[in-house]
């Protein structure tokens, strides 16, 4: 498992945001990202689903970054070891500058 700064994420990242239903109603990156909450995921069925290889890294998101690294052991206990926990989650995200969508 690595670790990132938000401000590294860029249009071609592959990036998985695991926070709740509530939390991603209200605001979301404006990245490209995939929404699929910790409680919901599967990471052999999103792995299938997405059509990923370990040649592709997942850079999971969440608020601050706890359930970010819970869903990155969750992977690499799958057998898919090409993940990377963005730090500190949106609250970070929204300090380095990286845009943010509220609804």
């Amino acid at each position: 498992m690595r670790f990132i700064k938000p401000r590294s994420l860029n249009e071609k990242s592959f990036i998985l945001d695991v926070r709740s239903p509530e939390e991603y109603e209200a605001e979301e990156l404006k990245l490209p990202h995939v929404f699929k909450s910790l409680n919901e995921l599967n990471p052999i069925e999103f792995i299938r689903e997405n059509n990923l290889t370990n040649e592709h890294t997942i850079n999971i998101v969440c608020a601050s970054g706890i359930r970010a690294s819970q869903a990155a052991e969750m992977f690499e206990k799958a057998g898919f070891t090409n993940v990377a926990v963005v730090i500190g989650g949106m609250v970070e995200a929204e300090y380095e500058g990286v845009e943010i969508i509220r609804h």
